[in-house]
């Protein structure tokens, strides 16, 4: 971890605030009934990442997400068969890769080909230009 990621900006002395948000956080996911709470709360904030960043077609996406998908049902799916290679022992690196793998697999996502069109469903959506 570089301390770039770490930065604040320091106009005034927030870091007890910090602290404080930070230590209700823990405290949150130490109480919740779920086994590695840690893990749960990075794959949820990567998936609801992709889900935002995949949403609409653009000239730079390379997926978007499948007409008809929620994060409600991303979720289910989630809950009801966790994958096992979520998980945070290789670094976040792997983890991004296996979540993408999966929402792909699970037909969350769809491939978007060069035009801008879907791929597979032959979908009419386009990239406005």
């Amino acid at each position: 971890m570089t301390t770039e990621s770490l930065e604040i900006k320091k106009t005034e002395d927030i870091g007890p605030q910090i602290k404080m948000q930070l230590d209700q956080m823990v405290d949150q996911l130490n109480n919740m009934p779920i086994g590695m709470s840690l893990v749960w709360l990075w794959v949820w904030d990567l998936i609801r990442d992709k889900y935002k960043n995949y949403e609409f077609i653009d000239e730079m996406s390379d997926y978007v997400v499948t007409p008809g998908t929620t994060l409600d049902i991303i979720w289910e799916k989630l809950w009801a068969n966790p994958p096992s290679d979520f998980t945070l022992e290789y670094g976040a690196e792997q983890v991004d890769e296996a979540i993408l793998d999966w929402m792909i697999d699970n037909e969350f996502l769809s491939a978007v080909d060069e035009d801008g069109w879907l791929d597979e469903e032959g979908d009419t959506d386009v990239v406005d230009e």
